[in-house]
């Protein structure tokens, strides 16, 4: 009988030694462990998505009392940003509307909409398109987070319902 390497290499990989088992073992143990790359990736970008549907949404809308500490901050924010420049709360019509009251006559969603992008719902929003067409001017995208939205709409909310 002749022996050839072919026959030996068959002969081995029909019959694993047991270092042979512990490598393919192993070698399957970190597949597994490690996953579909991507998978994790597409994990990855489903959270990231779902945090900027999130922040696309804004802040949830108030309930209860008047906060404060952030209608202050609030406060402060409408001075900075210029909004005092066209709007007044119970002083009357300047170059836009009196905001007294505009934290009842308005939705939540609708009011930080405006504030954060009023060029996009002048385009976009009837209400805002009426508005513009009465005031003749448009509201100016002075760069509002919606942090700060909140913030205002909260000062908006204290000075309109007339609480402390």
């Amino acid at each position: 009988m002749t022996w050839n390497v072919s026959d030996s290499l068959l002969r081995h990989a029909a019959e694993p030694t047991f270092p042979t088992l512990i490598c393919l073992v192993a070698a399957l143990g970190v597949f597994a462990c490690s996953g579909d790359p991507g998978a994790e990736s597409a994990a990855s970008q489903a959270q990231q998505a779902e945090s900027a549907a999130q922040q696309a949404a804004g802040p949830a809308a108030p309930a209860g009392l008047v906060d404060a500490a952030l209608a202050e901050r609030g406060e402060e924010m409408f001075r900075a940003k210029g909004c005092v420049g066209c709007h007044t709360i119970g002083g009357g019509r300047l170059t836009g509307p009196d905001l007294q009251g505009v934290t009842e006559r308005r939705p939540f969603d609708w009011a930080i909409a405006m504030i954060i992008n009023p060029d996009s719902m002048i385009k976009e929003d009837p209400t805002a398109r009426q508005l513009f067409a009465e005031y003749m001017t448009p509201m100016l995208n002075v760069g509002v987070t919606p942090e700060e939205a909140r913030a205002i709409y909260e000062f908006l909310r204290r000075d309109s319902e007339g609480q402390p």
